[in-house]
């Protein structure tokens, strides 16, 4: 989803830069889940005058949290060498912003980490073999492209479970592109936004005491499939076992509205109060 404001193409190895000055702290933003940072445009467009705003786009390699977390981190520091740093992230860009700034806060001050309704899943039930894991994971995917588009989408659940990620989110797209005409860039995203999620669901956050802003949706959100792992009811979205110095607000849209208007325009009003609580400098 592009926004207007924005710049089109990010560039290989350098952060993408918004248009906008101010004389705050610039605010890093990591991407989400099988997308670019280009969805940050209005909320930097609304944050011009206070704060430049920053974006990472996503890499194919290295595809774990850590990884990511590390060139991010080292991305920053080629724009700002010695801090403030201000960090955040929507969804699992939140998940690679937390990393980022334990890193960052070794070796300088981070003035807050934000986080965009950004949940931590819940522990995956347990299951008896790896093809019944494959079956949870898939199965719900299966049943939405027969609802939506009349295919059945037959899986090889015993094959899948001795498959990595990677290979098993191939054969399901190779399946999908059998049963199901659909753009291919309509798959690539498919692709790119489950192993993303993986990486997040492998991955434990480490503790972060700095000041962390949760900003949560409170309406349910029109997922194509559900996964009862991401249906949180704790307020905190699991974040307060890694990060004790945590401010919830909430906002009242549902997670896919929240850097669309009009929840952007309470987004980026709040964040500019809490990040700036003493007013302009």
């Amino acid at each position: 989803l592009a926004h207007p404001g924005e710049p089109t193409h990010g560039t290989p190895g350098v952060l993408r830069a918004f248009p906008g000055t101010g004389p705050r702290p610039p605010l890093f933003l990591a991407h989400a889940a099988g997308g670019s940072s280009d969805v940050y445009g209005h909320l930097a467009a609304r944050l011009d005058g206070d704060r430049p705003v920053y974006g990472f786009d996503r890499l194919e390699h290295p595809d774990d949290v850590p990884a990511r977390a590390a060139e991010f981190a080292r991305r920053i520091r080629q724009v700002r060498p010695d801090g403030p740093w201000t960090l955040g992230g929507w969804s699992y860009g939140g998940v690679v912003a937390q990393e980022t700034a334990r890193l960052l806060s070794r070796e300088g001050e981070v003035t807050a980490l934000v986080l965009v309704d950004s949940i931590l899943p819940l522990p995956a039930p347990p299951v008896a073999t790896p093809a019944q894991e494959a079956r949870r994971r898939f199965v719900g995917f299966a049943a939405y492209v027969h609802t939506v588009y009349g295919a059945e989408l037959d899986l090889p659940y015993a094959e899948l479970g001795t498959m990595d990620d990677t290979a098993q989110v191939d054969l399901v797209l190779a399946l999908l592109e059998k049963a199901v005409d659909l753009p291919a860039a309509v798959l690539a995203h498919q692709r790119s936004s489950y192993l993303d999620l993986r990486s997040a669901e492998r991955h434990t956050p480490g503790p972060y005491p700095g000041r962390t802003l949760l900003y949560r949706a409170t309406r349910p959100a029109p997922h194509t499939v559900r996964d009862a792992r991401y249906e949180r009811t704790d307020a905190t979205l699991g974040w307060d076992a890694h990060c004790p110095d945590l401010t919830v607000t909430d906002l009242p849209a549902h997670h896919l509205a929240l850097l669309d208007p009009p929840a952007v325009d309470t987004l980026a009003a709040d964040l500019t109060r809490a990040l700036d609580p003493s007013g302009p400098p």
